[in-house]
């Protein structure tokens, strides 16, 4: 088997979440590119979502496409491995169809929820923002609905056994107090994924 026929095989076998992880990638690739090949600064901003609903009119796509684009090495490489395993539980458990229902719904409710959150409340009391990306809000719906669903089910977390319960509270807990970090906008997002 040649390495094209390898590469067409195992593409072929990605399932639906997989298929999600390899999308980002890709992008993630393509802006890298964009911007130390050609030189263009914030070489996604179409796909981002903006903070201000004005300019969001002007570009409603960016309710799903924002939960595709990552700029930084780290945040793609966290949020895709945090995808991945969970992806293996939820997979095991529901169809694709489910699972792909959970994620999007995510992204789109923690968009929406960023765009509430940074057009009714006071700028007074918000971190400026230019825009929302990453998938952390679909992520974040998939890992809480799991937390959820099984509760007392036990994961080993290094070396100790912690019920999904557990690790659903600690979630929002952090992202509740991430709402007075730099990452507010984030923030923000990651509760409306964990509320849906």
């Amino acid at each position: 088997m040649s390495l094209s026929q390898d590469i067409q095989f195992k593409l072929k076998r990605l399932n639906a979440l997989e298929l999600i992880i390899l999308i980002n990638v890709v992008v993630f690739v393509i802006g890298f590119l964009m911007e130390r090949v050609f030189g263009l600064d914030d070489s996604l901003y179409w796909l981002k979502l903006p903070s201000d609903f004005f300019d969001f009119l002007y570009k409603p796509w960016t309710i799903i496409t924002y939960g595709f684009v990552h700029y930084g090495f780290f945040h793609i490489l966290f949020n895709l491995l945090v995808l991945y395993f969970v992806s293996r539980i939820v997979l095991n458990l529901f169809k694709p169809k489910m699972a792909l229902s959970i994620y999007f719904l995510g992204i789109i409710f923690g968009g929406l929820t960023f765009l509430l959150v940074y057009n009714v409340f006071p700028k007074s009391i918000l971190n400026p923002a230019i825009g929302l990306v990453g998938a952390s809000a679909g992520v974040r719906a998939l890992l809480i609905f799991i937390c959820a669903y099984m509760p007392n089910t036990e994961v080993r977390l290094a070396f100790w056994n912690i019920k999904l319960m557990y690790i659903g509270i600690a979630l929002v807990v952090i992202d509740i107090i991430g709402l007075f970090s730099t990452n507010q906008g984030g923030s923000v997002a990651h509760l409306g994924g964990s509320l849906l």
